[in-house]
């Protein structure tokens, strides 16, 4: 028999700013386990690794690697310029024989981070800003009305530009154009969205990832990767934000991780058990437990869409049991490794009551994703209370569940014989297409309930 390789995706938390990430204690060591964090703001002066985790950041993604860089020391006095500081700030503003020319704004450790320039009259034309060791790594030049940028320039430390972004009068992007080490342009996009999108898109590209992430734009953004890559998982851990429709949602993802265990229960409620929701505390020594468990089960989620139940054959064995046969046929796909690992089983429920009980669902055949199955039910195990009972075959396949009445195509296929339990009469019927079991009182229930009226 050939054994199937099933490889496991590299584990990755998106987030706009890596402050995310620190909050939440999403990294490799807080995890146990290998992971990296991507983020996607502009921030030149994020470090490259966190508590053994590599930081991907978007715009250093674009840089590139630059060798090691000296320090560039910017003094306050510049030859030529007088300057007025502001009172207890470190800011200056710089002129030229009266004229103002320039403001520049250092840290609190005495590194240059900004200067703006102005032309003679006073408006502010162009900005400078520079990382910790002196080198400028943004430059923007300015709408002279609005006083807002209208081109911005990112720059890697020899000065050269590896993207830039232009601006509306509203202040949304135009356009953004992506260059390579030796100006070539390399992409030319027309939103914040598409960038997000275009550079996830080449992660993806070079590895297969599980993307995880706690903020609902970025899940919106990597929902619809997820469905253009098939060798990209997604997830989504409830923090801050949270899901509004997880039921709607859970059939795009493949981690689904809640905080709360009564969340988790309420959801799965409405969803039914699948292996693609978990519940993980906030304490560390549980979320490492569960890391392991979470990247064993992706690459078995599949992408079923819908099950639909087919009688073939209803016949009482006895005055309670009910013998079923169905046609069984899911849409969607599986990978070839997951062949087999679907649970199915027989549900009755009391319509009035709500009380439930589940039978075994025996597999006869099984040809791609079209199943026989047959099973025995007893009928007297709902019937608490006069009412429909509803017949439904449940199937758990990893991340998918179905629960589905059996469809009626052929009423001959029904049993018109009326069953007596227990003072109950009990029929099969055919309601809205789908099979159901209709319950009424028989002659000794009647007679006893007139009989207890009367004493």
């Amino acid at each position: 028999m050939m054994t199937i390789k099933v490889s496991t995706p590299k584990l990755a938390f998106v987030c706009q700013e890596l402050n995310a990430a620190k909050k939440f204690s999403i990294n490799t060591i807080d995890w146990n386990y290998p992971m990296e964090i991507v983020t996607l703001h502009h921030e030149p002066n994020g470090p490259s690794s966190f508590k053994d985790t590599a930081v991907i950041n978007m715009y250093s993604y674009f840089k590139g690697s630059e060798p090691q860089k000296d320090k560039i020391k910017h003094p306050i006095e510049q030859e030529g310029l007088t300057y007025i500081q502001e009172p207890n700030k470190p800011i200056y503003r710089y002129y030229n024989n009266g004229r103002y020319i320039k403001y520049q704004r250092f840290t609190a450790s005495g590194e240059l981070a900004v200067i703006d320039y102005f032309n003679e009259s006073r408006q502010r034309f162009k900005r400078e800003e520079y990382d910790l060791s002196g080198y400028v790594h943004s430059l923007m030049y300015m709408d002279l009305d609005t006083n807002k940028p209208k081109q911005h320039l990112y720059l890697r430390a020899d000065g050269t530009c590896y993207m830039t972004k232009w601006y509306k009068n509203d202040g949304t992007t135009e356009k953004i154009v992506i260059f390579d080490e030796k100006e070539n342009i390399v992409s030319v996009l027309y939103s914040e969205n598409e960038l997000a999108r275009y550079f996830l898109s080449r992660l993806i590209k070079e590895a297969d990832y599980l993307f995880m992430t706690s903020e609902i734009e970025l899940y919106t953004t990597l929902k619809t990767l997820s469905v253009e890559y098939s060798s990209m998982y997604l997830g989504f851990i409830e923090t801050n934000e949270m899901l509004e429709n997880p039921e709607k949602e859970i059939g795009h993802l493949d981690a689904f991780v809640v905080p709360s265990l009564k969340r988790y229960h309420d959801i799965i409620k409405n969803t039914g058990p699948r292996t693609n929701i978990y519940y993980v505390s906030e304490e560390p020594f549980t979320r490492k437990r569960f890391v392991d468990k979470l990247i064993d089960q992706v690459p078995f989620n599949n992408q079923l869409k819908d099950m639909n139940v087919e009688l073939l054959m209803a016949e009482w064995q006895s005055k309670s049991d009910l013998y079923l046969s169905s046609k069984v046929e899911f849409k969607g796909c599986i990978p070839p490794h997951s062949v087999g690992r679907h649970k199915m089983y027989w549900k009755l429920k009391n319509k009035k009551s709500g009380t439930e009980s589940t039978f075994n669902a025996k597999v006869n055949s099984e040809e791609e994703l079209i199943f026989t199955v047959s099973g025995t039910l007893r009928i007297h195990s709902v019937l608490d209370q006069l009412s429909t009972i509803e017949l439904y075959l449940c199937s758990e396949w990893d991340n998918s569940f179905f629960a589905s009445g059996v469809r009626i195509t052929d009423s001959k296929e029904i049993p018109l014989s009326e069953q007596s339990i227990s003072g109950w009469q009990v029929t099969l019927e055919k309601e809205n297409n789908y099979l159901s079991v209709q319950t009424a009182e028989g002659f000794r229930r009647k007679l006893m309930k007139r009989l207890f009226v009367k004493k």
